[in-house]
C-alpha cells in the first residue's frame, strides 16, 4: 500500500490490475504471497474524449455508451512498518472490499517524480536572503557565516534537483466506471465507504487528473 520509491535506472512496473482477477477465480491476495498480478498496458485501458466541465470533473469516454469514468488517488499506508496485527486488519478490509465492491473497478500504479517544489521554493528564499545579507555585511567574521550557510545552501538546492532528476514515486489510483454521472457518482461514493482501514480513497483536482491521464498516455515518459 506504501508509495515506493526507486531510482529511474531501475526497470518501472507500469500497469494496472482489474477486481475481475476475484470473478476468475484468483485470490486477490495472492499478490501479498509473493504471487505476480495478472497486469494491463496501460494504452489498452483508459480512452477518454475530455474532462467534463463541472466540479467533478469526470472523465466522458470516447464511446458514448460507455459513459464516464473518474480517478481516486489511494493514499499510502506503509503496511511494512506497521504490526503484524494492524497489517492483518488492513489485508482484511482490502479482501472485504474487493468482496463488496464493484466489479467495474481498475487498480492504477503511476509512476511520477517525486516533487521538491516546496523544498525549493523555500531554500531559496533563504539563498535570496542570504545572498542579501552578504552584501550589507561589514564584519568578516559574520561575512564568512553567511558564505558557510550560502554554500550549505546551495548544496541542498543540488540535492532536491537531483531528487527530481534521478527518483521516482510509484502513485496509486482507482479508476471506477458508470453509465451517466449519477451511476458515477454513487460507484464513487460506494467506494469511498467502503475502505474501511484499507483503502483511503481521495478526489482528485482537474490539474491533478491530467496529469495523471499524461502519465498513463505516454509510457515512455519518465519525466
Amino acid at each position: 500500500m506504501a508509495i515506493n520509491t526507486i531510482t529511474k535506472q531501475k526497470k518501472i512496473h507500469s500497469g494496472l490490475f482489474s477486481h475481475k482477477q476475484k470473478e476468475n477465480g484468483k485470490d486477490p491476495l495472492e499478490h501479498y504471497r509473493g504471487e505476480k498480478l495478472a497486469y494491463t498496458p496501460m494504452m489498452n485501458l483508459l480512452a477518454y474524449k475530455a474532462i467534463t466541465d463541472d466540479p467533478e470533473h469526470f472523465l466522458a469516454l470516447k464511446e458514448k455508451e460507455d459513459g464516464y469514468a473518474d480517478l481516486l488517488n489511494i493514499r499510502g499506508l506503509g503496511v511494512g512498518t506497521m504490526a503484524q496485527r494492524e497489517a492483518n486488519i488492513v489485508l482484511d478490509d482490502f479482501y472485504h472490499f474487493l468482496q463488496a465492491a464493484l466489479s467495474d473497478m481498475k487498480f492504477i500504479i503511476c509512476p511520477f517524480p517525486v516533487d521538491t517544489t516546496e523544498q525549493k521554493i523555500y531554500w531559496g528564499k533563504r539563498y535570496n536572503r542570504t545572498n542579501i545579507a552578504i552584501s550589507q555585511e561589514t564584519d568578516p567574521r559574520r561575512k564568512h557565516q553567511l558564505m558557510t550557510q550560502l554554500k550549505y545552501i546551495h548544496q541542498t538546492q543540488r540535492r532536491n534537483m537531483l531528487v527530481e532528476n534521478q527518483l521516482i514515486s510509484e502513485d496509486f489510483f482507482l479508476l471506477l466506471f458508470g453509465k451517466t454521472k449519477t451511476i458515477l457518482r454513487n460507484n464513487r461514493n460506494a467506494a469511498m465507504n467502503w475502505g474501511g482501514n484499507a483503502l483511503f480513497l481521495e478526489p482528485l483536482s482537474k490539474k491533478r487528473k491530467e496529469e495523471v491521464l499524461t502519465r498513463i498516455n505516454n509510457l515512455n515518459t519518465q519525466r
